[in-house]
């Protein structure tokens, strides 16, 4: 089993029981003090059986439940923020479909470290005066009329849409909602719960979606993953472009929009994210790589905007405190509506490369202690992150399940960057001998 403040995942009946869905639970619904949880799900076969697992556990300590059924992750923290609710979404993410688990989420947010070791600590117990709980169907959550709200009526008209569903919890809005929105669409792998590629549609090649690009003549394609808060986007050419530069694209235009002046990213993204933030005289905060640290970031000093490169995770703390993939692609598709496919041309380019080092945390502290003393200017936020030049970096990081360092260098040209990123692998080797 997998467990951190990103969720809890693991095989069901492997290392994940139905017993431990319903602990966590029972432990989330005390830790809330509220008489009502909203859950959701999505299109994994275990998906129903755990969700029933979760809905018996919080009617056990007396709690209503609202099953929404099958919606994305970013549907479901709308719907915790604008009801004031807390929340479980029965999902693995990324991870492919023999995964599953649980995200809890509290005021529209994911929880913190507090909250989080409570649900994962010893069950309290049953508290005095309890009863008996109930549950009953929702109408869909109100997050394709907020985005409607939000962006207007056919403000999207005439592009053309590719869609790579995956399969997954986007299935239930985004063709929908894109159509009202005044996009023609085209859709594969739209049959939920059916996976014909990799659920992570940052890994995938993404080849179906991106003949269908071009067969349609489309001006974009989306690529989602299992709970619809992943995306990847494809343009014109069908060309798969990384989800740095997806953050970047949307990040630019809502720099525009809102007039923003702060950004908050994960060490691990692309620097082209200070190029335009720059241009538009504002600053760009890092976080440690993950999510929850981003969020907690923009909250600490209020920030509007943020996200993730590695998994084009969009944030806007205006509308949900999630990577919310369908806000994502609505600000990228208004961009080329009104600028057109250079649009696409806007957004500057670097280039990123990834080595794995088998390497054990003490032995990766100690190597990085001694790259710290050769470095004055090394961050050590995250790992360690080692400004090159101003135009390139390298960050390592160790693993948090794994005996491994990640070593990701950025630089201009993809030859530099793998120089690079192989260069300090073979450095940290050396210094954790």
């Amino acid at each position: 089993m997998i467990s951190s403040l990103s969720g809890i995942r693991g095989i069901l009946n492997v290392d994940l029981t139905l017993e431990d869905v319903a602990h966590f639970t029972r432990n989330f619904a005390r830790s809330t003090g509220s008489n009502e949880i909203l859950i959701a799900r999505d299109t994994r076969s275990t998906g129903p059986a755990i969700s029933r697992a979760v809905a018996s556990a919080a009617m056990s300590v007396g709690v209503k439940v609202i099953d929404y059924g099958v919606v994305s992750t970013p549907a479901l923290f709308r719907q915790s923020r604008v009801s004031g609710k807390p929340a479980v979404m029965v999902t693995a993410s990324h991870n492919e479909p023999e995964f599953n688990g649980l995200k809890f989420i509290l005021e529209g947010k994911g929880i913190t470290k507090q909250i989080f070791d409570v649900v994962t600590g010893r069950d309290a117990g049953q508290p005095e005066g309890f009863g008996a709980g109930t549950i009953r169907r929702a109408q869909k959550p109100t997050y394709v009329e907020d985005l409607i709200q939000r962006f207007g009526t056919d403000s999207c008209e005439g592009v053309r849409v590719a869609l790579d569903l995956g399969g997954g919890a986007a299935i239930s809005h985004a063709t929908m909602l894109l159509e009202k929105l005044g996009c023609e669409t085209y859709s594969v792998n739209d049959a939920a719960g059916v996976f014909s590629r990799r659920v992570d549609p940052v890994t995938d090649e993404l080849i179906v979606m991106r003949r269908l690009v071009r067969r349609r003549g489309c001006d974009i394609g989306l690529g989602f993953d299992c709970d619809g808060d992943r995306l990847v986007i494809v343009d014109a050419s069908g060309r798969k472009r990384n989800g740095d530069f997806m953050l970047t694209f949307a990040i630019s235009e809502l720099l525009e929009e809102t007039g923003e002046t702060k950004v908050v990213v994960s060490q691990d993204t692309t620097q082209a994210i200070d190029d335009v933030v720059g241009r538009a005289g504002g600053r760009v905060f890092r976080s440690k790589v993950g999510e929850a640290n981003v969020v907690g970031v923009m909250s600490d000093i209020g920030a509007r905007l943020g996200g993730e490169g590695s998994s084009g995770g969009l944030i806007d703390g205006e509308f949900n405190y999630c990577r919310d993939s369908m806000l994502a692609a609505i600000v990228i598709i208004r961009a080329l509506r009104r600028k057109g496919l250079k649009a696409y041309e806007s957004v500057p380019v670097y280039y990123q490369e990834r080595v794995a080092v088998p390497v054990s945390k003490p032995k990766a502290r100690k190597a990085f202690r001694a790259l710290a003393a050769k470095y004055d200017d090394a961050d050590m936020t995250d790992g360690i992150k080692i400004r090159l030049s101003k135009r390139s970096w390298v960050l390592m990081r160790a693993s948090g399940t794994e005996d491994l360092v990640r070593v990701s260098a950025e630089a201009e040209t993809a030859r530099e960057a793998l120089r690079s990123a192989k260069s300090f692998a073979a450095k940290l080797v050396e210094l954790s001998r």
